[in-house]
């Protein structure tokens, strides 16, 4: 009988060490579950972080996007309508030229900050001296550099010479081709 008082003590001592193994297992599975849960918060929050970084960032480009052609806009407008626009320009232009917006903006766009006058400021007043008007004539669908000569022509009209017939009220074949309204006599 001490044999087996012997074996029942060794089987109680298997059942507890089971029930402890059991309880670790369990204890482990929770813990694993709990660990899963914990990342895929954390992950969840770094993901909601991220959003939250990129939406911020995404608003304030957008924010600038918006002032941009507005701030465009109201260079191009003040320049315009300033008084160097219309002394460098106008003067050295047919008094009926009609300058639309639109061939403006291109011309601003194109040449950077208004670059143009700078540019031609001493073909303009090197044919103002002589006498002849300085017509420039621009070449909306030119895409090239400019470099390129046929993005913005400067052509001159000699007034004395007489070179327009009395038919064409003083304009000369260039000017009637290109259609530009350079009529010194009126």
């Amino acid at each position: 009988m001490a044999e087996y008082h012997d074996r029942l003590q060794e089987v109680e001592r298997y059942k507890a060490k089971l029930k402890e193994n059991k309880q670790l297992v369990d204890e482990a599975r929770r813990n694993k579950g709990l660990l899963t849960q914990a990342l895929q918060l954390k992950d969840e929050t770094m993901e909601s972080l991220k959003r939250g970084e990129l939406d911020g960032a995404l608003v304030e480009i957008s924010e600038l996007e918006k002032s941009i052609p507005t701030e465009r806009e109201a260079a191009v407008q003040e320049y315009l309508s300033s008084s160097t626009f219309h002394l460098a320009i106008k003067p050295h232009c047919a008094q009926e030229a009609r300058f639309e917006k639109r061939k403006w903006m291109a011309v601003l766009d194109r040449y950077d900050d208004g670059s143009i006058l700078r540019k031609y400021h001493e073909d303009i007043d090197e044919h103002h001296r002589k006498g002849e008007t300085f017509v420039l004539a621009i070449n909306p669908s030119s895409e090239d550099e400019s470099d390129n000569e046929g993005s913005a022509d400067a052509q001159t009209q000699h007034g004395e010479e007489g070179l327009g017939d009395a038919e064409d009220d003083g304009r000369t074949r260039s000017d009637t081709a290109r259609g530009s309204a350079s009529d010194e006599n009126e």
